[in-house]
């Protein structure tokens, strides 16, 4: 799970050049298009075949040629409103080191399983009320007043800064216990409400845009890629150009994710290694984008790019939590997970305290970092443009993405998508439903579903959607 968060709200160049240095052997990358923000001739048939009510109040009640003036004020400002869910965002992350981390604490980590079942009893208060979260409160206090070399730490400390909070002070660190609490009321709220939400109807588009992630989406692409290549929809080599909609960087994920080792991607390369296990794809012949509104996921992607091009590999930190009954096949995933672009090397040492966890680590060199374009772009409102035939992308892929989403915004992301993709190219979402309307010239032509634990509803539907 993934996509998104940081709270600075952007306004980002039209254009830029990604043809600067590269690691040896690796050929220039090409220059890419412009960002360009949807049209309005794009959004007219939307805003025509969608229910009034489903339109965003500000465009409700107007004719369409006041929409039509309106729109480029609209996107505008809607693109700072959905940037600044980012904060929001930044806020879930915290509140999931507080429960989950273990480096800034000796407190044992408070279990996701405890959290779901008293959620559907409607009652979190009680773990927030604990003596064990209650001194992970303390614990982390003292940690943001000095975070030292923790790089976690010291992002908690830029957010509790950037609210106008001086945890240095006494009046300032009680502000601090104010905060840790009452996002932690509203984040147990989230999980009560989603206990209680019918699953097909399931969306996210009142909460933040957060950027933890895990392996498990990579797991489902795998296997959505594997029945497509089975079907005789995508033939050998056919993947030349991907792209990724929210990346996503592991913070502290509720699962899988821990705080013990440096922040890291893993879908970027997931998908690199799963094209080429199935032969859908060549290591010479791959190119992939990212696209992401979030700066801290856009920098960390920059900052490995620029340490490739001085010869330094990426390393990929895999933990296993063996204390959750995983479905054998993903296990198997993370077995070989980077076997096809990487070698295994030794991993960090997981610390006391840290559960039941296995870890591999996987050394990623330069050439195939340097495959990995970050683009800032908010797939809802922009689009690269204009792409020549041959810059179109064969695969996007976004998981965790659109749920974030009403249905307005759904369908603006879809036409943004159906315009990247090249005639039979595929998109792949866990989106559910995954509603194309009409006039966007994608279809939906199957899906994969995938358990990861025999706990109730730990799966995933990946839908495929392929451009006319």
């Amino acid at each position: 799970m993934k996509t998104l968060s940081m709270s600075v709200v952007l306004t980002t160049a039209l254009a830029f050049l990604l043809v600067s240095a590269q690691a040896p052997g690796q050929k220039p990358a090409p220059a890419v298009a412009a960002q360009t923000n949807i049209p309005y001739l794009d959004a007219k048939p939307i805003l025509e075949v969608l229910r009034k009510d489903l339109l965003p109040a500000e465009l409700q009640g107007k004719t369409p040629a006041e929409i039509e003036s309106a729109w480029p004020a609209w996107v505008s400002q809607h693109d700072a409103k959905i940037r600044a869910r980012l904060e929001r965002g930044d806020d879930d992350s915290i509140v999931n080191l507080l429960l989950f981390g273990v480096t800034f604490t000796t407190q044992p980590r408070t279990k996701t399983s405890d959290i779901l079942t008293l959620a559907a009893r409607a009652r979190t208060s009680e773990i927030l009320q604990g003596r064990i979260v209650q001194g992970r409160v303390e614990d982390m206090v003292a940690g943001i007043v000095l975070p030292g070399a923790n790089e976690r730490l010291q992002f908690a400390r830029q957010v509790i800064e950037r609210k106008g909070i001086d945890p240095t002070t006494p009046a300032g660190r009680n502000q601090v216990r104010g905060y840790l609490d009452e996002e932690t009321k509203r984040v147990f709220a989230g999980y009560e409400a989603y206990a209680r939400a019918p699953k097909p109807s399931l969306r996210f588009d009142d909460r933040g845009l957060s950027s933890d992630t895990s392996i498990l989406s990579d797991f489902a692409v795998e296997r959505a890629l594997e029945a497509i290549r089975s079907g005789g929809m995508l033939g050998a080599g056919s993947i030349r150009r991907v792209a990724i909609v929210g990346p996503g960087l592991d913070f502290t994920d509720k699962l899988e994710g821990y705080d013990f080792y440096p922040q890291q991607t893993f879908q970027p390369f997931g998908v690199i290694d799963s094209l080429i296990r199935l032969g859908l794809a060549s290591r010479g012949n791959l190119r992939l984008t990212t696209f992401d509104l979030n700066l801290k996921i856009n920098q960390h992607l920059d900052a490995a790019r620029q340490r490739a091009r001085a010869g330094g590999a990426y390393v990929l930190q895999l933990p296993l939590d063996t204390d959750l009954h995983l479905n054998p096949d993903l296990v198997t995933y993370w077995k070989r997970f980077g076997d096809r672009i990487g070698e295994e090397v030794k991993a960090v040492a997981a610390p006391l305290g840290v559960g039941s966890v296995q870890l591999r680590a996987v050394r990623v060199p330069p050439a195939i970092v340097m495959t990995i374009v970050p683009r800032d772009l908010n797939i809802v409102l922009q689009r690269p443009e204009p792409l020549a035939p041959n810059e179109r992308f064969d695969l996007i892929v976004a998981t965790n993405i659109l749920i974030y989403y009403d249905v307005f915004e759904q369908s603006l992301a879809l036409s943004n998508v159906a315009r990247m993709l090249r005639p039979g190219g595929f998109f792949l979402s866990n989106n559910n439903p995954t509603i194309i309307l009409p006039t966007t010239p994608m279809d939906v032509v199957g899906f994969t579903d995938v358990v990861y634990t025999d706990q109730l509803n730990d799966k995933d539907r990946l839908v495929w959607c392929r451009r006319r």
